[in-house]
């Protein structure tokens, strides 16, 4: 932090533990995958990660002897993953913030705060769907763009069509090897809100039957499964996969080399300068079933053909 000002100095160790309470409720992106704690949280220095991507294997085998010429070779290629930076910066100029102080607005606290959700927004973007600074290829692949199995499903604002949807995708993903004690539905926002309204002619809800549907392996009736809105889904569009636990870190993760941080300093140095607000994270999803000729995962289901009006 430049400048040394000790009440510049002061904020950012106040505003700084607030950023974790903030992403918890803003992100939806830490619900879609779970995040690696070992290799999360080693700072800005680290420009890549490495990943591993296993080609499939065939199943295991029943016999009444102990085989020795069954095995597998395992095919492991290894990839480096570069890990981009999400940041926003504000200026606040040096009377105004002046004018604030002396009417105890905590204009500062609350920029800090909006900073922390809209780099969350964006974190969010990248898991969902992914990263193509020039609009058109994506250099980072999220959950939709990456998906190795689909479904076409039918207008999610007719009762049953999203939970045949759901049944069909939990099939492949089955079909694929990937089973978990739970799984999640993502559902773009105009289909979930309709998934919301859905009713049968007895009052039944949807949402109820697909939450059964979700959860059919979870343990004492628990429900770690769940339905979600990813505001990054396009209309007519959703996913199902595995519950974003540390048991599921085998089929993806979230790296998160550094949870937004804040620096403040007056611009140029000058004491009596526009006060410089920043913040910047650092993190990338990681799918460790990648085909190498399509570069998708079966760990993620997609769902197509819900309907958009």
């Amino acid at each position: 932090m430049t400048g040394g000002n000790a009440l510049l100095t002061h904020l950012k160790d106040l505003f700084d533990p607030t950023i974790i309470s903030v992403l918890t409720a803003q992100s939806v992106g830490r619900q879609l995958m779970p995040i690696n704690p070992e290799l999360s949280g080693q700072g800005l220095g680290v420009l890549t990660v490495e990943t591993l991507r296993y080609v499939a294997r065939s199943g295991a085998i029943t016999n009444y002897d102990i085989q020795k010429d069954i095995e597998d070779t395992i095919d492991i290629e290894s990839l480096q993953v570069r890990v981009p930076v999400q940041q926003d910066m504000v200026r606040i100029k040096y009377r105004d913030w002046l004018a604030y102080q002396k009417k105890k607005i905590p204009i500062e606290a609350d920029i800090s705060t909006d900073m922390t959700a809209k780099i969350a927004r964006e974190q969010d973007k990248i898991i969902a769907d992914g990263w193509k600074p020039q609009g058109t290829n994506y250099l980072i692949k999220g959950m939709y763009q990456v998906a190795g199995n689909s479904v076409i499903g039918e207008d999610s604002g007719s009762y049953g069509n999203v939970k045949s949807a759901v049944v069909a995708a939990i099939s492949k993903l089955k079909l694929s090897g990937v089973y978990s004690r739970g799984y999640n539905l993502f559902l773009a926002p105009f289909n979930y809100a309709e998934l919301m309204d859905s009713e049968n002619d007895t009052g039944k809800e949807e949402t109820a039957a697909i939450l059964k549907i979700l959860n059919a392996a979870a343990p004492n009736g628990s429900q770690p499964g769940q339905i979600y809105e990813v505001p990054d889904l396009a209309a007519g569009t959703a996913m199902v996969s595995p519950i974003a636990s540390q048991e599921n870190l085998r089929f993806f993760d979230i790296i998160e080399l550094q949870v937004p941080e804040n620096d403040l300093w007056y611009d140029g140095g000058r004491p009596k300068g526009d006060i410089m607000m920043e913040q910047v994270g650092a993190l990338v999803p990681r799918f460790k079933h990648l085909d190498p000729d399509t570069l998708t995962d079966p760990c993620v289901c997609k769902i197509t053909s819900l309907g958009t009006s």
